[in-house]
Protein backbone atom coordinates (compact mmCIF):
# COMPACT_ATOMS: atom_id res chain seq x y z
CA UNK A 1 0.00 0.00 0.00
CA UNK A 2 2.79 2.55 1.06
CA UNK A 3 4.79 1.93 -2.51
CA UNK A 4 1.47 2.40 -4.28
CA UNK A 5 0.86 5.38 -2.29
CA UNK A 6 4.35 6.61 -3.56
CA UNK A 7 3.68 6.19 -6.95
CA UNK A 8 0.91 7.69 -6.82
CA UNK A 9 2.17 10.64 -5.29
CA UNK A 10 4.76 10.80 -7.83
CA UNK A 11 2.59 10.58 -10.48
CA UNK A 12 0.97 13.91 -9.44
CA UNK A 13 4.44 15.67 -8.92
CA UNK A 14 4.83 15.12 -12.31
CA UNK A 15 1.46 16.22 -13.70
CA UNK A 16 1.78 18.92 -11.58
CA UNK A 17 5.18 19.41 -13.43
CA UNK A 18 3.60 19.03 -17.16
CA UNK A 19 1.17 21.09 -16.32
CA UNK A 20 3.60 23.97 -15.40
CA UNK A 21 5.92 22.94 -18.12
CA UNK A 22 2.76 23.72 -20.40
CA UNK A 23 2.10 27.16 -18.90
CA UNK A 24 5.43 28.16 -19.86
CA UNK A 25 5.62 27.04 -23.31
CA UNK A 26 1.91 28.66 -23.62
CA UNK A 27 3.34 31.92 -22.32
CA UNK A 28 6.61 31.56 -24.17
CA UNK A 29 4.87 31.28 -27.59
CA UNK A 30 1.97 33.43 -26.40
CA UNK A 31 1.83 36.96 -28.48
CA UNK A 32 0.11 40.34 -28.14
CA UNK A 33 -0.86 42.48 -30.72
CA UNK A 34 -1.00 42.31 -34.56
CA UNK A 35 1.63 40.09 -36.06
CA UNK A 36 3.01 42.78 -38.24
CA UNK A 37 4.07 44.72 -34.92
CA UNK A 38 5.25 41.63 -33.00
CA UNK A 39 7.53 41.12 -35.77
CA UNK A 40 8.95 44.49 -36.35
CA UNK A 41 9.42 44.71 -32.49
CA UNK A 42 11.50 40.77 -32.27
CA UNK A 43 13.35 42.18 -35.34
CA UNK A 44 14.16 45.49 -33.35
CA UNK A 45 15.39 43.19 -30.26
CA UNK A 46 18.03 41.68 -32.54
CA UNK A 47 19.13 44.39 -33.98
CA UNK A 48 19.79 46.30 -30.93
CA UNK A 49 21.63 42.90 -30.00
CA UNK A 50 23.79 43.21 -32.50
CA UNK A 51 24.73 46.67 -32.54
CA UNK A 52 25.69 47.06 -29.74
CA UNK A 53 29.06 44.34 -29.94
CA UNK A 54 29.55 45.27 -33.09
CA UNK A 55 30.31 49.09 -33.13
CA UNK A 56 31.62 48.53 -29.82
CA UNK A 57 33.92 46.04 -31.46
CA UNK A 58 34.62 47.96 -34.05
CA UNK A 59 35.51 51.61 -32.07
CA UNK A 60 37.79 49.73 -30.35
CA UNK A 61 39.85 48.16 -33.21
CA UNK A 62 39.31 51.91 -34.64
CA UNK A 63 40.78 53.85 -32.14
CA UNK A 64 43.65 51.09 -31.24
CA UNK A 65 44.85 51.70 -34.81
CA UNK A 66 44.68 55.67 -34.56
CA UNK A 67 46.77 55.25 -31.52
CA UNK A 68 49.41 53.14 -33.65
CA UNK A 69 49.22 55.43 -36.54
CA UNK A 70 49.65 58.31 -34.23
CA UNK A 71 52.65 56.90 -32.28
CA UNK A 72 54.51 55.10 -35.06
CA UNK A 73 53.70 56.39 -38.36
CA UNK A 74 55.68 59.63 -39.89
CA UNK A 75 53.72 62.84 -39.26
CA UNK A 76 52.52 64.00 -42.51
CA UNK A 77 49.95 60.58 -41.39
CA UNK A 78 48.44 62.66 -38.48
CA UNK A 79 45.64 63.85 -39.79
CA UNK A 80 44.83 59.94 -41.21
CA UNK A 81 45.32 59.18 -37.59
CA UNK A 82 42.95 62.09 -36.55
CA UNK A 83 40.58 60.65 -38.95
CA UNK A 84 40.49 57.37 -37.01
CA UNK A 85 39.52 58.82 -33.92
CA UNK A 86 36.91 60.61 -35.08
CA UNK A 87 35.67 57.43 -36.46
CA UNK A 88 36.13 55.60 -33.30
CA UNK A 89 34.17 58.44 -31.25
CA UNK A 90 31.58 57.89 -33.82
CA UNK A 91 31.01 54.32 -33.36
CA UNK A 92 31.82 54.37 -29.56
CA UNK A 93 28.80 57.02 -29.67
CA UNK A 94 26.84 55.04 -31.21
CA UNK A 95 27.20 51.77 -29.28
CA UNK A 96 26.49 53.96 -26.59
CA UNK A 97 23.37 55.48 -27.34
CA UNK A 98 21.79 52.13 -28.45
CA UNK A 99 20.38 50.74 -25.56
CA UNK A 100 19.13 54.39 -25.02
CA UNK A 101 16.91 54.36 -27.63
CA UNK A 102 16.10 50.62 -28.30
CA UNK A 103 12.69 50.91 -28.05
CA UNK A 104 12.32 53.24 -31.05
CA UNK A 105 13.06 51.51 -34.95
CA UNK A 106 13.43 54.90 -36.60
CA UNK A 107 15.96 55.82 -34.09
CA UNK A 108 17.77 52.46 -34.04
CA UNK A 109 18.31 52.77 -37.55
CA UNK A 110 19.17 56.20 -38.10
CA UNK A 111 22.04 56.27 -35.54
CA UNK A 112 23.40 52.88 -36.23
CA UNK A 113 23.16 53.65 -40.13
CA UNK A 114 24.97 57.57 -39.32
CA UNK A 115 27.46 55.83 -37.40
CA UNK A 116 28.55 53.02 -39.83
CA UNK A 117 27.98 55.75 -43.26
CA UNK A 118 30.77 57.75 -41.34
CA UNK A 119 33.08 54.72 -41.01
CA UNK A 120 32.69 54.10 -44.48
CA UNK A 121 33.73 57.61 -45.95
CA UNK A 122 35.89 57.90 -42.84
CA UNK A 123 38.17 54.96 -43.91
CA UNK A 124 38.05 56.01 -47.15
CA UNK A 125 39.19 59.45 -46.54
CA UNK A 126 41.98 57.87 -44.31
CA UNK A 127 42.81 56.62 -47.05
CA UNK A 128 43.55 59.14 -49.57
CA UNK A 129 45.04 60.75 -46.54
CA UNK A 130 47.55 57.70 -46.65
CA UNK A 131 48.34 57.36 -50.26
CA UNK A 132 45.23 56.47 -52.10
CA UNK A 133 45.62 53.33 -54.08
CA UNK A 134 48.88 52.12 -52.26
CA UNK A 135 47.06 52.90 -49.06
CA UNK A 136 46.72 49.55 -47.17
CA UNK A 137 44.17 51.40 -45.55
CA UNK A 138 41.92 51.34 -48.63
CA UNK A 139 41.60 46.87 -47.79
CA UNK A 140 39.35 47.98 -44.80
CA UNK A 141 36.59 49.70 -46.83
CA UNK A 142 35.40 46.01 -47.62
CA UNK A 143 36.30 44.57 -44.47
CA UNK A 144 33.62 47.69 -43.02
CA UNK A 145 31.19 46.77 -45.53
CA UNK A 146 31.36 42.99 -44.42
CA UNK A 147 31.71 43.10 -40.65
CA UNK A 148 28.72 46.51 -40.61
CA UNK A 149 26.20 44.30 -42.76
CA UNK A 150 27.42 40.60 -42.25
CA UNK A 151 26.94 40.77 -38.19
CA UNK A 152 23.61 43.19 -38.48
CA UNK A 153 20.60 42.08 -38.94
CA UNK A 154 19.87 45.15 -41.06
CA UNK A 155 16.33 45.44 -42.72
CA UNK A 156 16.83 44.87 -46.40
CA UNK A 157 15.79 48.72 -47.53
CA UNK A 158 18.60 50.09 -45.13
CA UNK A 159 21.06 47.55 -46.30
CA UNK A 160 20.89 48.42 -50.06
CA UNK A 161 21.87 52.05 -49.02
CA UNK A 162 24.47 51.24 -47.05
CA UNK A 163 26.12 49.08 -49.68
CA UNK A 164 26.47 51.80 -51.57
CA UNK A 165 28.11 53.89 -49.58
CA UNK A 166 30.94 50.99 -49.44
CA UNK A 167 31.39 51.81 -53.20
CA UNK A 168 31.05 55.45 -53.11
CA UNK A 169 33.99 55.32 -49.80
CA UNK A 170 36.40 53.38 -52.53
CA UNK A 171 35.64 56.25 -55.26
CA UNK A 172 37.06 58.55 -52.16
CA UNK A 173 40.11 56.66 -51.07
CA UNK A 174 41.34 55.90 -54.96
CA UNK A 175 39.04 56.40 -57.58
CA UNK A 176 41.93 55.57 -60.09
CA UNK A 177 42.04 52.03 -58.18
CA UNK A 178 42.87 49.32 -60.64
CA UNK A 179 39.34 47.44 -61.91
CA UNK A 180 39.87 44.57 -59.83
CA UNK A 181 39.27 46.96 -56.46
CA UNK A 182 36.34 48.45 -57.86
CA UNK A 183 35.31 44.79 -58.89
CA UNK A 184 36.16 43.57 -55.34
CA UNK A 185 34.19 45.98 -53.44
CA UNK A 186 31.00 46.16 -55.77
CA UNK A 187 31.03 42.23 -55.26
CA UNK A 188 31.80 42.31 -51.68
CA UNK A 189 28.85 45.28 -51.09
CA UNK A 190 26.15 43.29 -53.33
CA UNK A 191 27.31 39.80 -51.13
CA UNK A 192 26.24 41.58 -48.52
CA UNK A 193 23.19 43.14 -49.30
CA UNK A 194 22.20 39.38 -50.89
CA UNK A 195 23.17 38.38 -47.10
CA UNK A 196 20.79 40.84 -45.13
CA UNK A 197 18.41 39.95 -47.66
CA UNK A 198 18.43 35.79 -47.35
CA UNK A 199 18.67 36.35 -43.40
CA UNK A 200 15.60 38.96 -43.43
CA UNK A 201 13.78 36.13 -45.64
CA UNK A 202 14.68 33.48 -42.93
CA UNK A 203 13.20 35.63 -39.98
CA UNK A 204 10.41 35.85 -41.75
CA UNK A 205 9.53 32.31 -42.22
CA UNK A 206 10.78 31.56 -38.59
CA UNK A 207 8.08 34.01 -37.15
CA UNK A 208 5.64 32.51 -39.29
CA UNK A 209 6.59 28.89 -37.86
CA UNK A 210 6.22 30.49 -34.38
CA UNK A 211 2.90 31.91 -35.34
CA UNK A 212 1.77 28.97 -36.63
CA UNK A 213 3.20 26.92 -33.04
CA UNK A 214 1.77 29.54 -31.14
CA UNK A 215 -2.11 28.83 -32.95
CA UNK A 216 -1.59 25.11 -32.42
CA UNK A 217 -0.66 25.44 -29.22
CA UNK A 218 -3.80 27.75 -28.25
CA UNK A 219 -5.73 25.70 -30.08
CA UNK A 220 -5.02 23.08 -27.79
CA UNK A 221 -5.44 24.68 -24.95
CA UNK A 222 -8.92 25.48 -25.86
CA UNK A 223 -9.67 21.95 -26.99
CA UNK A 224 -8.09 20.87 -23.42
CA UNK A 225 -10.34 23.13 -21.63
CA UNK A 226 -13.62 21.69 -23.72
CA UNK A 227 -12.38 18.42 -22.60
CA UNK A 228 -12.09 18.90 -18.76
CA UNK A 229 -14.91 20.65 -18.78
CA UNK A 230 -17.19 17.87 -20.95
CA UNK A 231 -15.63 15.14 -18.72
CA UNK A 232 -16.54 16.94 -15.35
CA UNK A 233 -20.28 17.57 -16.17
CA UNK A 234 -20.51 13.98 -17.20
CA UNK A 235 -19.07 12.56 -14.60
CA UNK A 236 -21.62 15.17 -12.29
CA UNK A 237 -24.64 14.52 -15.00
CA UNK A 238 -23.75 10.77 -13.78
CA UNK A 239 -23.57 11.54 -10.08
CA UNK A 240 -26.76 14.20 -9.95
CA UNK A 241 -28.67 11.73 -12.13
CA UNK A 242 -28.01 8.96 -9.22
CA UNK A 243 -28.73 11.27 -6.44
CA UNK A 244 -31.52 12.63 -7.97
CA UNK A 245 -33.12 8.87 -7.98
CA UNK A 246 -32.23 8.24 -4.23
CA UNK A 247 -33.70 11.35 -3.15
CA UNK A 248 -37.04 11.35 -4.85
CA UNK A 249 -37.50 7.44 -3.26
CA UNK A 250 -36.53 9.20 0.17
CA UNK A 251 -38.35 12.34 -0.38
CA UNK A 252 -41.80 10.70 -1.36
CA UNK A 253 -41.99 8.95 1.67
CA UNK A 254 -41.32 11.85 3.57
CA UNK A 255 -43.84 14.09 1.86
CA UNK A 256 -46.11 11.19 2.16
CA UNK A 257 -45.58 10.89 6.03
CA UNK A 258 -45.61 15.00 6.60
CA UNK A 259 -48.96 14.93 4.74
CA UNK A 260 -50.70 12.39 6.70
CA UNK A 261 -49.67 13.32 10.05
CA UNK A 262 -51.10 16.96 9.30
CA UNK A 263 -54.46 15.61 8.36
CA UNK A 264 -54.36 12.99 12.10
CA UNK A 265 -52.72 15.68 14.48
CA UNK A 266 -55.15 17.98 15.82
CA UNK A 267 -52.62 20.37 18.06
CA UNK A 268 -52.45 23.71 15.91
CA UNK A 269 -48.70 24.41 16.84
CA UNK A 270 -47.65 20.53 15.04
CA UNK A 271 -50.12 21.13 12.62
CA UNK A 272 -48.18 24.37 11.45
CA UNK A 273 -45.01 22.79 11.60
CA UNK A 274 -45.77 19.75 9.36
CA UNK A 275 -46.88 22.28 6.69
CA UNK A 276 -43.49 24.51 7.11
CA UNK A 277 -41.58 20.99 6.84
CA UNK A 278 -43.96 19.70 3.66
CA UNK A 279 -43.41 23.55 2.33
CA UNK A 280 -39.32 22.56 2.69
CA UNK A 281 -39.99 19.17 1.09
CA UNK A 282 -41.51 20.75 -1.81
CA UNK A 283 -38.74 23.21 -2.36
CA UNK A 284 -36.24 20.58 -2.05
CA UNK A 285 -38.02 18.30 -4.84
CA UNK A 286 -38.29 21.39 -7.21
CA UNK A 287 -34.18 21.72 -6.43
CA UNK A 288 -34.36 17.97 -6.96
CA UNK A 289 -35.89 18.14 -9.96
CA UNK A 290 -34.16 20.90 -11.82
CA UNK A 291 -31.16 18.68 -11.23
CA UNK A 292 -32.59 15.42 -12.73
CA UNK A 293 -33.44 17.60 -15.67
CA UNK A 294 -29.63 18.51 -15.90
CA UNK A 295 -28.62 15.25 -15.66
CA UNK A 296 -31.14 13.35 -18.03
CA UNK A 297 -31.69 15.95 -20.70
CA UNK A 298 -29.86 13.33 -22.80
CA UNK A 299 -32.07 10.79 -22.68
CA UNK A 300 -36.12 12.89 -22.73
CA UNK A 301 -37.89 12.64 -25.70
CA UNK A 302 -37.45 15.92 -28.50
CA UNK A 303 -40.24 17.97 -29.07
CA UNK A 304 -40.39 20.60 -31.19
CA UNK A 305 -40.91 24.40 -29.23
CA UNK A 306 -40.37 27.66 -30.47
CA UNK A 307 -37.15 29.35 -28.57
CA UNK A 308 -38.30 32.83 -28.91
CA UNK A 309 -41.66 32.44 -26.96
CA UNK A 310 -39.54 30.26 -24.69
CA UNK A 311 -36.82 33.12 -24.30
CA UNK A 312 -39.40 36.02 -23.55
CA UNK A 313 -41.18 33.77 -20.97
CA UNK A 314 -38.05 33.73 -19.49
CA UNK A 315 -37.47 36.82 -19.18
CA UNK A 316 -40.58 38.25 -17.83
CA UNK A 317 -40.70 35.53 -15.82
CA UNK A 318 -36.79 36.81 -14.09
CA UNK A 319 -37.64 40.29 -14.24
CA UNK A 320 -41.37 39.36 -12.73
CA UNK A 321 -39.66 37.43 -9.60
CA UNK A 322 -36.63 39.90 -9.46
CA UNK A 323 -38.97 43.10 -9.28
CA UNK A 324 -36.43 45.43 -10.32
CA UNK A 325 -36.65 48.43 -13.00
CA UNK A 326 -35.58 46.20 -15.55
CA UNK A 327 -35.95 46.83 -19.31
CA UNK A 328 -35.89 44.16 -22.42
CA UNK A 329 -35.18 45.19 -25.79
CA UNK A 330 -36.02 42.66 -28.71
CA UNK A 331 -34.33 41.51 -31.70
CA UNK A 332 -36.85 38.65 -32.97
CA UNK A 333 -36.40 37.06 -36.28
CA UNK A 334 -40.04 36.24 -37.98
CA UNK A 335 -40.75 32.90 -39.19
CA UNK A 336 -37.32 31.50 -37.06
CA UNK A 337 -39.36 28.59 -36.94
CA UNK A 338 -39.21 25.23 -33.96
CA UNK A 339 -36.12 23.82 -32.39
CA UNK A 340 -36.49 19.96 -31.87
CA UNK A 341 -35.67 20.25 -27.92
CA UNK A 342 -36.02 18.85 -24.52
CA UNK A 343 -38.52 21.56 -23.31
CA UNK A 344 -38.39 21.31 -19.77
CA UNK A 345 -34.92 21.35 -19.76
CA UNK A 346 -34.36 23.94 -22.33
CA UNK A 347 -36.68 26.12 -20.56
CA UNK A 348 -35.01 25.79 -17.34
CA UNK A 349 -31.64 26.70 -19.00
CA UNK A 350 -33.04 29.65 -20.23
CA UNK A 351 -34.30 30.88 -17.09
CA UNK A 352 -31.41 30.80 -15.47
CA UNK A 353 -29.28 32.79 -18.52
CA UNK A 354 -32.33 35.25 -17.85
CA UNK A 355 -32.38 35.39 -14.28
CA UNK A 356 -28.10 35.73 -14.19
CA UNK A 357 -28.92 38.73 -16.74
CA UNK A 358 -31.47 40.81 -14.27
CA UNK A 359 -29.06 39.80 -11.14
CA UNK A 360 -26.20 41.52 -12.98
CA UNK A 361 -28.32 44.47 -12.91
CA UNK A 362 -29.58 45.02 -9.22
CA UNK A 363 -30.16 49.17 -10.13
CA UNK A 364 -31.99 48.13 -13.20
CA UNK A 365 -31.08 48.52 -16.86
CA UNK A 366 -31.52 46.81 -20.36
CA UNK A 367 -31.46 43.22 -21.58
CA UNK A 368 -31.17 42.85 -25.24
CA UNK A 369 -32.26 39.87 -26.37
CA UNK A 370 -32.04 38.23 -29.66
CA UNK A 371 -33.32 35.43 -31.81
CA UNK A 372 -31.95 34.79 -35.48
CA UNK A 373 -31.37 31.90 -37.97
CA UNK A 374 -28.16 30.89 -38.58
CA UNK A 375 -27.98 28.44 -41.32
CA UNK A 376 -29.72 25.24 -39.86
CA UNK A 377 -29.28 26.19 -36.17
CA UNK A 378 -31.25 29.19 -34.64
CA UNK A 379 -28.80 31.61 -32.66
CA UNK A 380 -29.86 33.14 -28.77
CA UNK A 381 -28.68 35.94 -27.03
CA UNK A 382 -28.94 37.92 -24.21
CA UNK A 383 -26.48 40.72 -23.19
CA UNK A 384 -27.29 42.77 -19.76
CA UNK A 385 -25.61 46.11 -18.77
CA UNK A 386 -24.08 44.80 -15.19
CA UNK A 387 -20.92 45.21 -14.05
CA UNK A 388 -19.59 42.51 -16.05
CA UNK A 389 -16.85 39.26 -14.87
CA UNK A 390 -13.34 39.51 -14.65
CA UNK A 391 -11.31 37.77 -17.21
CA UNK A 392 -9.64 34.91 -14.30
CA UNK A 393 -13.53 34.37 -12.80
CA UNK A 394 -14.57 33.94 -16.85
CA UNK A 395 -12.48 31.03 -16.72
CA UNK A 396 -14.62 29.28 -14.07
CA UNK A 397 -18.32 30.72 -15.04
CA UNK A 398 -19.09 26.34 -16.47
CA UNK A 399 -17.41 25.68 -12.88
CA UNK A 400 -20.56 23.90 -10.75
CA UNK A 401 -20.56 25.96 -7.46
CA UNK A 402 -18.00 29.13 -8.72
CA UNK A 403 -19.78 32.23 -8.78
CA UNK A 404 -22.47 30.94 -11.58
CA UNK A 405 -24.43 33.69 -11.58
CA UNK A 406 -23.81 36.86 -13.80
CA UNK A 407 -24.16 38.80 -10.48
CA UNK A 408 -21.31 37.32 -8.92
CA UNK A 409 -23.48 35.44 -6.33
CA UNK A 410 -22.62 31.57 -5.70
CA UNK A 411 -26.21 29.49 -6.48
CA UNK A 412 -25.27 26.02 -7.28
CA UNK A 413 -25.30 24.11 -10.67
CA UNK A 414 -26.02 27.66 -12.37
CA UNK A 415 -24.51 28.05 -15.57
CA UNK A 416 -22.75 24.59 -15.55
CA UNK A 417 -26.35 23.44 -15.91
CA UNK A 418 -27.39 25.33 -18.69
CA UNK A 419 -23.92 23.96 -20.41
CA UNK A 420 -24.89 20.51 -19.66
CA UNK A 421 -28.44 21.35 -20.95
CA UNK A 422 -27.55 22.93 -24.22
CA UNK A 423 -24.84 20.49 -24.84
CA UNK A 424 -26.87 17.65 -24.60
CA UNK A 425 -28.59 19.80 -27.42
CA UNK A 426 -26.23 19.31 -29.61
CA UNK A 427 -25.90 23.36 -29.30
CA UNK A 428 -22.85 25.67 -27.74
CA UNK A 429 -22.94 27.78 -25.20
CA UNK A 430 -20.20 30.91 -25.22
CA UNK A 431 -20.19 34.24 -22.48
CA UNK A 432 -18.21 37.10 -23.69
CA UNK A 433 -17.62 39.93 -20.60
CA UNK A 434 -15.96 42.87 -19.81
CA UNK A 435 -15.56 44.84 -16.58
CA UNK A 436 -18.10 47.66 -16.26
CA UNK A 437 -19.78 47.13 -19.67
CA UNK A 438 -21.75 43.97 -19.17
CA UNK A 439 -22.08 40.29 -20.39
CA UNK A 440 -23.83 38.59 -23.25
CA UNK A 441 -24.68 34.96 -23.32
CA UNK A 442 -24.87 33.22 -26.53
CA UNK A 443 -26.70 29.80 -27.16
CA UNK A 444 -26.93 28.04 -30.42
CA UNK A 445 -29.41 24.99 -31.17
CA UNK A 446 -29.58 22.93 -34.32
CA UNK A 447 -32.88 23.14 -35.65
CA UNK A 448 -32.97 18.64 -35.43
CA UNK A 449 -31.98 17.18 -32.41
Amino acid sequence: MAHEADRASLSLHAAHLLRDRYARVVERVGRRGRPRARFLAERRAHLAAALVPTLAAMAAITGATAATTLLTEPSWLRPAAITQACIAIALGGAALAVPVIRKSTRALVAVAASALTAALLGWGLVARLSGGQHSPWLLVVPAVVVVGLGLVPWPPRVAAPLAVVGYVALLVGSPLAPPWAHLLVAAVAAGAYVSVRTRHRRAIRSFLRVERLAANVARLRRMQEQLVLVEKLEALRVLVGGMAHELNNALAVAMASTQQAAKNVQNEAASAALKRADGGLTRIRKTIERLRRFAMASEEVLEPADVAAMLDFALESAIGRARSGVSVERAYEANVGTVQCHVAALAEALYQVARNAVEAMPAGGCIRASVRSDGERVALTVSDEGKGISPEALKHVFDPYWRVTLAGNRSGMGLSAVYGIVTALGGSLRVQSEEGKGTTVSILLPRRG
